[in-house]
């Protein structure tokens, strides 16, 4: 019996144009993706000018045409008649979802070519931008994702009466208030919970709970130090008679008042590769300029410091605990140590109104967990931005304090018996501040 097999022939050529078809297709699609990645791209450009537009406006109360400006940036930068730019006063979605910052979402129908086949004629791209400038009701942020954020306890209190507190703990915990004492803000706003006991209060009461984590409001460049190496006789300079010493501009190991003579150094850089101290009655004049410390800057005493205008770059720690009057107006002090500051004489500081670190007058670097530690008496006044991300921070009042700060932490004690009250540094007093910049965090 003879088998006749059947010719393939003709499957051969069906297959082979399936898998030419299949071929053909993920080239088209590999050419269509290719431009709306492209075109992705453009709308994140056109999103990026959309939103600094949007974000401008509201900072200057212009939220009637932050619509329309979007709309105009983006199709400038872009975006065809049939795109649109949707404007969020307040981020709807991501990490700053807060008050402060802008949003803006650019999308547009973008047509295909080869995926028409598959009947895809167009798809929508989309783009996100985020700025902000957290020029706006917060003046106090504790970053901490857990444990207790902030803590009140003793007989005084803080107000600050014309800003919000943002507590970014979940704990249960994350506020408490103990003893005598009250937190008075114009909104405060938890992650987690709040306690109260004894005869403290808070206010509003109750505060607002749940609230997603506000992001951190501030990114400073680190500054430069200022380097050298001292060799030869004057590098160590030690004043401990009763006369009076001036130095100039340069490099040293470590200079020292002891005595009760006074110190003054004139204005110009200087690198001290040791330390920085003032411990005796003579008072100590550091004048206009950039001091990069290789130690720890100290001072104590009867003295009194005088601080020219300048960055203070401490690679140790900075301890200002002296009896005398402390006193210095544009004054950023950078540190990479601890920071303890008290006015046990009378004490007044204030941040630079202008340049890279404007409003700045404490900035701890973001690596570093050591604590910050001020207490202030009746009559000082501190004016600036004390930023400290990754620290605790005690702000301690021993009478009736009245400071513009707006403070960053890791977390913040407020203790003793005096009471503490509290304005928004960057909307009251420099709205040029590093806080008032706008950003694009997105």
């Amino acid at each position: 019996m003879k088998v006749r097999l059947m010719d393939d022939s003709g499957q051969s050529l069906v297959l082979g144009a399936v898998f030419l078809s299949l071929l053909m297709g993920f080239l088209a699609l590999a050419f269509d993706v290719s431009s709306l990645f492209h075109a992705r791209d453009q709308m994140q450009i056109a999103a990026d000018a959309a939103v600094a537009a949007a974000a401008l406006d509201y900072k200057y109360g212009e939220t009637q045409s932050a619509q329309n400006d979007a709309t105009a940036a983006a199709t400038q930068n872009g975006m065809l008649a049939s795109g649109t730019a949707t404007v969020y006063s307040t981020p709807v979605d991501g990490y700053h979802k807060s008050t402060g910052y802008t949003e803006v979402v650019v999308s547009e129908p973008y047509p295909t070519f080869f995926m028409r086949v598959f009947r895809f004629n167009s798809i929508t791209v989309t783009a996100k931008a985020v700025a902000g400038s957290s020029l706006s009701g917060g003046c106090m942020w504790t970053l901490a994702r857990s444990g207790t954020d902030i803590s009140l306890s003793g007989n005084g209190g803080i107000t600050v009466s014309n800003c919000d507190i943002y507590d970014d703990s979940a704990a249960t915990n994350a506020l408490t208030v103990s003893g005598n004492g009250s937190i008075t803000a114009k909104a405060i706003g938890i992650v987690g919970g709040y306690q109260v006991s004894g005869n403290g209060g808070i206010s509003p009461n109750p505060p607002t709970t749940g609230m997603a984590p506000a992001a951190d409001p501030l990114s400073i460049p680190t500054p430069t130090p200022g380097t050298g190496t001292c060799t030869g006789s004057g590098c160590v300079v030690s004043n401990t008679g009763g006369t009076n010493l001036t130095k100039g501009p340069g490099t040293y190991t470590s200079i020292s008042n002891s005595g009760n003579g006074n110190l003054t150094l004139t204005a110009g850089n200087y690198v001290i590769t040791g330390n920085l101290t003032n411990s005796g009655n003579g008072t100590l004049t550091l004048g206009a300029g950039n001091y990069t410390i290789g130690g720890n800057f100290s001072t104590s005493g009867n003295g009194a410091v005088s601080l020219g205008a300048g960055m203070y770059i401490v690679e140790g720690n900075l301890d200002l605990e002296g009896n005398g009057n402390l006193t210095g107006s544009g004054v950023t002090f950078y540190t990479e140590g601890s920071n303890t500051v008290t006015g046990n004489g009378s004490m007044s500081l204030a941040a630079p109104t202008s340049g890279d670190y404007s409003g700045v007058l404490f900035d701890q670097a973001s690596t570093d967990s050591q604590a910050v530690s001020i207490t202030g008496n009746g009559g000082d006044n501190l004016e600036g931005i004390l930023y400290a991300p990754d620290s605790p921070v005690t702000l301690r009042g021993n009478g009736s304090l009245n400071v513009s700060l707006d403070i960053i932490s890791d977390s913040m004690t407020v203790s003793g018996n005096g009471s503490i009250t509290m304005t928004n540094y960057a909307v009251v007093d420099n709205a040029n501040s590093v806080l008032g910049k706008l950003v694009m965090v997105e």
